[in-house]
């Protein structure tokens, strides 16, 4: 295979190879991508929990986005350890925005033993080129509040804050207003 999504030849520190993902891969994309959930899950409370199911099917998942022409899941593949980081990544259309077409950055994630020594860089930079690819000039992800990994990395790369998605239950806010709030009726 040859062009920017070519298993990529750049010097690291480390012998890394970052190419797209195949099927071959899904069993250690499905375990790299619960640890992620796992660790978010573990360092915000707050979040919303993978349900039992979705982690039962977390492989079909996978190889659905492995055949969607608008997902890439590129992989960093270390020569003794195998399979050591995933990133996926997938291009979204609107025409009801400007731009019309980005890129979101949906997961990312490097094994601990791995960090610090440039997969993660590496395997954003793979991405930006399908991205370019595919006309996106936009990039866009998500992070856990708490994830101070996540954010540190993101942030070194440019990426800001652009909007907050807020959470509370139900009931807090039930009780929120009621504190806030008299009820209907009673005028002071």
């Amino acid at each position: 295979m040859t062009g920017p999504l070519a298993p990529s030849t750049t010097p690291s520190r480390q012998p890394y190879t970052v190419r797209p993902a195949r099927p071959a891969d899904l069993d250690r994309l499905a375990a790299m991508l619960l640890a992620l959930q796992d660790h978010v899950e573990a360092i915000n409370p707050a979040l919303w929990r993978l349900a039992e199911q979705a982690r039962d099917a977390i492989q079909e998942q996978i190889a659905a986005r492995l055949a969607d022409e608008t997902t890439r899941i590129l992989v960093a593949e270390h020569p003794r350890d195998g399979v050591v980081g995933v990133l996926m990544g997938r291009v979204t259309t609107d025409a009801r925005y400007i731009p019309s077409r980005t890129g979101f950055i949906e997961q990312a994630f490097v094994a601990v033993d791995h960090r610090r020594r440039g997969v993660g860089v590496r395997l954003v930079a793979e991405i930006c080129r399908f991205f370019a690819e595919q006309g996106v000039d936009d990039i866009s992800l998500r992070y856990a509040i708490g994830n101070e990994g996540a954010i540190r990395f993101w942030t070194a790369l440019g990426f800001a804050p652009r909007i907050v998605t807020a959470g509370t239950t139900r009931q807090a806010l039930a009780a929120r207003l009621e504190a806030d709030c008299p009820p209907p009726g009673n005028v002071l």
